[in-house]
């Protein structure tokens, strides 16, 4: 490994242990109240657009590990918003509970997403699925992994053999969503889509999906999969676009590097 690869390793080695362990404590807060979710209060931000106790608590579980162990760490929450610096060296994107409508309406795909940012990159993250038990982790350095199990991204380089995961929410109009459907379907794709972004970026770092496309997709919920896919051979495309504030987010295009040139030409990114 590179000196600098190693450095890397040695300064975010830490920070990924911490990051496990606040995912595992937020996913076993969410467990408890997905077993009683007829009982949660819930309020709606947005169209389609949900929250409740559990997401907030669970972010309360996060910080509360990070925070006292990373100082000066900046903090993105869903729920909380900004705290710290945004120009800090590194800054942790949080989303406590990805899928929350899943969640709540006893659906599986739902999951934890922490991930780490540091001068304009994803360096670090964690993606933890608490239903199924599944820890997806890895950093600048650290080889990816789910459940102490290497991953990679897929191989496959032909959009007539993707499987790609397709995400739409309501900042994007549906006119745009239906088009790139259409000129995936016309070159011979095919999409998946489970209401949980972050989790369908860590099984493309894990080749359980060929790639994931989203017009728009919150800090808090790409920069770990991003991350996961950076350490597992994958490629994206720049994240949040140049000159865009980390917090207001942006396109997402992400997959093995066989088919990332080809999926760009097809939704027209630069």
């Amino acid at each position: 490994m590179p000196d600098d690869m190693h450095a890397s390793a040695g300064r975010l080695a830490p920070r990924l242990a911490a990051a496990e362990q606040a995912a595992r404590a937020a996913g076993r807060l969410l467990l408890a109240h997905y077993d009683r979710r007829s009982q949660l209060v819930i309020e709606q931000k947005g169209l389609n657009d949900f929250v409740s106790i559990a997401d907030r608590e669970a972010e309360e579980a996060i910080a509360a590990i990070l925070r006292p162990a990373f100082p000066d760490d900046g903090f993105l929450g869903e729920e909380t918003g900004l705290s710290g610096a945004e120009t800090a060296d590194c800054v942790w994107c949080v989303d406590p509970l990805d899928g929350t409508s899943n969640f709540l309406k006893g659906a599986h795909n739902w999951c934890v997403s922490i991930g780490l940012w540091s001068k304009g990159e994803p360096i670090l993250g964690v993606i933890y699925d608490p239903l199924r038990d599944e820890l997806f982790t890895g950093a600048d350095g650290i080889a990816p992994s789910v459940n102490g199990a290497p991953i990679a991204v897929s191989a496959t380089d032909g959009i007539d053999r993707t499987s790609l995961g397709l995400g739409h929410n309501h900042r994007v109009p549906p006119a745009a969503f239906a088009a790139d459907a259409e000129r995936l379907f016309s070159a011979g794709g095919s999409f998946r889509q489970v209401g949980a972004g972050a989790l369908m970026l860590a099984y493309v770092a894990a080749g359980r999906v060929d790639g994931y496309f989203e017009r728009h997709m919150w800090s808090w919920d790409a920069v770990a999969g991003l991350a996961l896919i950076k350490a597992a051979g994958g490629r994206f495309a720049a994240y949040p676009p140049p000159g865009t504030a980390l917090p207001r987010g942006g396109l997402v295009l992400a997959s093995g590097p066989k088919l990332f040139g080809s999926l760009a030409g097809l939704f027209a990114i630069d």
